[in-house]
């Protein structure tokens, strides 16, 4: 493999999972809050992390211990691959293609990207929707019949989708879920409907309690994260906040 693409790197064996779940700070990192609070409450392992090569010298730092930050987490049902920093936009087309191809390689049935949606009348809704655009008609299919809404017109943009043309591309089952949010601040109440409208397509059984009542929290805690990731978005994600009122 060539070092100029990303690796993947898994630290621990890795079980065949069913879906795998990814999530990168963008509109109202709702990705982002949804996938920790998941990770947090159902206490998954670490399995892996990814190397990019045009990833900024960044690590983070957990209990003490140095870490990249974009790693894997697992159990015996789900992968996810989330990020703790905004991402450039030059490593977008080589996560897609690194991405799908080891989720073939694993076996994964169904790879579910979560991202969010500006709308334009956030302040007025109490409960965000979650819509789904899928890579094929069977995607498709399968969301319509576990309760979401398919998004009819629109645009994405960013990495979800460069791994949305690569899914398509390769014939690969992806579902893009996007929670209607605010475009400039955290939006923990957002991922709180992700996780909803998760738990009840997909059994996965995070009890979003806890995410409710620290709201006020993660939107102070992680303002300075938006702020990176609206500059990094810069550019690549204004169409998705031009979306007609319908879809906000």
């Amino acid at each position: 493999m060539s070092e100029e693409l990303p690796l993947i790197v898994e630290t621990e064996k890795l079980s065949k999972a069913k879906y795998g779940i990814l999530a990168m700070p963008d509109t109202g990192l709702v990705g982002t809050i949804a996938v920790g609070h998941m990770i947090s409450s159902k206490k998954m392992n670490e399995v892996g992390y990814v190397r990019l090569s045009a990833l900024p010298p960044v690590l983070v730092i957990h209990n003490g211990e140095p870490k990249s930050p974009v790693r894997l987490y697992g159990n015996e049902d789900f992968v996810v691959l989330i990020s703790e920093t905004p991402l450039p936009f030059e490593t977008y087309k080589e996560l897609a293609e690194q991405t799908v191809r080891w989720a073939g390689e694993k076996g994964i049935e169904l790879l579910i990207s979560l991202t969010g949606i500006a709308a334009q009348n956030r302040e007025e809704i109490d409960k965000p929707q979650v819509f789904g655009i899928g890579a094929s008609a069977e995607v498709r299919d399968l969301l319509k019949s576990r309760g979401f809404s398919l998004l009819e017109e629109g645009f994405i943009a960013g990495p979800q989708a460069l791994i949305l043309d690569e899914c398509i591309e390769r014939k690969f089952p992806l579902a893009v879920l996007l929670a209607q949010s605010h475009s400039e601040f955290p939006d923990p109440v957002a991922a709180v409907s992700m996780l909803q409208g998760l738990n009840q397509a997909f059994g996965l059984d995070v009890d979003v309690k806890v995410l409710q009542e620290r709201a006020e929290e993660f939107r102070i805690r992680l303002r300075e994260l938006m702020q990176r990731t609206q500059q990094s978005m810069h550019g690549t994600k204004s169409q998705e906040e031009e979306l007609p009122a319908l879809y906000g």
